[in-house]
């Protein structure tokens, strides 16, 4: 078991920035960000009216005319899942009528079915019991993007969905790494999804104080590490990555995109929302996936950091990868790429992972934007607010959820 590798072969997603990887990887390197005025519903009476939309999707399009009737019963976060699927499916070159009993699903959902959850509470308040729908708790319950999944694809493998805030997609594809590892499959999609920007989330969060109100300039509201940033901006979207055993892979042939090596969680059994001051957990979760990955701090070219926005967040994150390198910084670079995309919870790890593995591929790590003024309590120098061109080996990805629910990913060239 701890001989076998495990690799990225495929890759799918849908969030502010684009309706696939390639599209959002462009305007990752432009620089672009996907924060724009809410248009979902009317914001008006919420002191924060900006968000990372999807504009003008159309789930029809991702189902076959057979598969229709029950997607009209499914919530938007099972939408997302299924066009971040399609594309990571067409994308890894998979038979995926061969062996189905060795595919599996890892996928997760921060919040779930928020939108249906929402809908139902304001048909009982103003309608009555017998208004809430019979397929409300299918609909709502955070697994059920899994499950709808496997169902899609005929795919008996393991079939599972996490749920730990932020820190969901992350636990996701390292739980996918560990099956395949354990040789309970062959072949995992992995990542999770996010449809959450609905009035009762925004009321949610804005009443925590926790969202960014630069309403009259959106495009700078996400601003990880600078001294005037004042919370994240609320996205949403999907990412599922392809996790395939290496043997398998090479044995059909699969377009190999990177190594994932390695995976670390941990607790920071310290409060319900806030991170532990001094980063202990976030270090404690990192040095486990180095450990796994079986390298040291000195082989990390890039580090992409949870990163939120928010005033105590990133300065704990950042101590703690401080901490992790030792104050050697030369040779890597650190950043957020949620200033460009926000935070789409759940679904926020996959999508930064995907962004890693394309850097690793491409060999261009993506700016952090929105830095006017570096925070003096950001003990990194290393920050990059240009895109850099450099031969990307190794990346960690870190994400972090409410509870203190802390994961790490590292991604690794293939030798």
């Amino acid at each position: 078991m701890e001989g076998k590798r495990v690799v990225l072969t495929g890759m799918g997603t849908v969030n502010p920035l684009g309706m696939n990887v390639a599209d959002t990887w462009k305007k990752v390197l432009a620089g672009e960000s996907g924060i724009g005025p809410i248009t979902h519903f009317d914001p008006s009476n919420l002191p924060t009216k900006i968000a990372g939309e999807i504009k003008d999707f159309d789930y029809k399009k991702y189902y076959t005319d057979e598969q229709l009737r029950s997607a009209k019963r499914a919530d938007l976060f099972v939408h997302y899942a299924v066009a971040g699927m399609k594309e990571a499916v067409e994308s890894s070159g998979l038979d995926i009528q061969k062996d189905p009993d060795r595919i599996g699903i890892s996928m997760g959902s921060g919040i779930g079915g928020l939108t249906v959850q929402y809908d139902n509470s304001i048909a009982l308040a103003n309608k009555g019991a017998r208004r809430v729908s019979p397929f409300y708790i299918p609909m709502s319950i955070g697994n059920i993007a899994a499950g709808y999944l496997s169902m899609l694809y005929g795919f008996r493998g393991p079939n599972l969905s996490t749920q730990t805030a932020c820190a969901t997609s992350n636990h996701a594809i390292a739980t996918a790494m560990l099956l395949i590892k354990a040789d309970m499959a062959d072949v995992m999609f992995a990542g999770g999804s996010e449809g959450t920007i609905v009035e009762l989330a925004m009321a949610g969060f804005s009443n925590m104080r926790a969202l960014s109100t630069r309403n009259d300039d959106p495009k700078a509201a996400s601003r990880p590490f600078d001294k005037d940033r004042d919370g994240f901006v609320m996205s949403e979207g999907s990412s599922v990555l392809v996790l395939e055993d290496y043997d398998h892979a090479v044995a059909r042939g699969a377009n190999i995109i990177c190594e994932v090596a390695g995976a670390g969680m941990s607790g920071d059994a310290h409060d319900f929302v806030a991170p532990d001051p001094k980063g202990g957990g976030a270090l404690l979760s990192m040095e486990m996936a180095l450990k796994q990955a079986g390298i040291t701090s000195e082989d990390i070219d890039y580090v992409n950091t949870h990163g939120t926005s928010t005033p105590v967040g990133d300065i704990a994150e950042t101590k703690a990868v401080f901490k992790l390198l030792k104050g050697k910084q030369d040779n890597v670079n650190v950043g957020s790429t949620k200033s460009l995309h926000g935070h789409l919870l759940g679904a926020t790890a996959g999508l930064e992972a995907i962004i890693c593995a394309m850097a690793i591929k491409d060999g261009k790590i993506p700016a952090n934007i929105n830095i006017d003024n570096l925070d003096p309590e950001i003990p990194l120098t290393c920050i990059n607010t240009e895109t850099v061109e450099k031969d990307v080996k190794v990346t960690l990805s870190n994400s972090f959820g409410f509870g203190g629910h802390n994961s790490t990913l590292i991604l690794k060239k293939v030798d």
